[in-house]
């Protein structure tokens, strides 16, 4: 097991889209010429999370799949922005693996996140928000191992407020955290006011067989 440090000085997303269909990933062009990224929170000095990687458990998560909003897709391996960000999926309809942080599975906070729409359509995590209580979350690697988890919680933040240490810090249950932009979109910011936060506990761990 090993401690890693990681500086996150504005928190996810920095690509997370906009109501307006305005953004899919940094460097993206908004409307007017404007360029936008999203962040879950930005705050006011540096914040040092302990993320404790424990090697010997936990999943490279390959795919993702969440029944009750009809999502089923890859997950990329996404890390974090020279300004501290946590990055995002290049690709709208994949969701991201904060991979400097937890392992899916092992003890601690995992971190998923996905766009809520793009330039022109609803994206992968659109209907995250309606996620409830014991809703299943299946996360499966390359060696068709999957963890299942279940869904205890949901909160939303304003836009510049989310707890870091809570969504990114060190716990000894296995979690596994999705976050989403929500709320509406200011034209001032170019950005969605709020981030949605969905909280889940692994409830169940299968290896395949074949």
């Amino acid at each position: 097991m090993k401690k890693l440090y990681v500086m996150i000085a504005a928190m996810i997303l920095a690509g997370c889209s906009s109501q307006s269909g305005a953004e899919t990933a940094e460097g993206t062009q908004a409307p007017n010429n404007q360029e936008q990224t999203a962040s879950v929170a930005a705050p006011s000095s540096e914040s040092k999370i302990e993320i404790i990687k424990d090697n010997r458990t936990g999943i490279i998560p390959a795919t993702i799949e969440i029944p009750a909003i009809n999502v089923k897709t890859r997950i990329e391996q996404v890390g974090t922005l020279k300004d501290g960000r946590m990055d995002v999926p290049k690709d709208p309809d994949n969701v991201g693996w904060y991979e400097p942080g937890t392992l899916p599975g092992a003890p601690g906070n995992a971190v998923l996140a996905g766009h809520v729409d793009d330039l022109t359509s609803p994206a992968i995590f659109y209907d995250l928000h309606k996620l409830k209580n014991g809703d299943k979350i299946m996360l499966t690697d390359t060696d068709g191992q999957t963890l299942t988890f279940e869904v205890y919680d949901q909160k939303t933040f304003p836009r510049l407020d989310a707890p870091i240490e809570d969504i990114f810090g060190f716990t000894f249950a296995s979690t596994l955290n999705l976050i989403t932009c929500s709320g509406d979109y200011d034209p001032e910011t170019t950005e969605r006011a709020e981030r949605t936060v969905i909280y889940t506990k692994l409830v169940e761990e299968k290896k395949d067989s074949l």
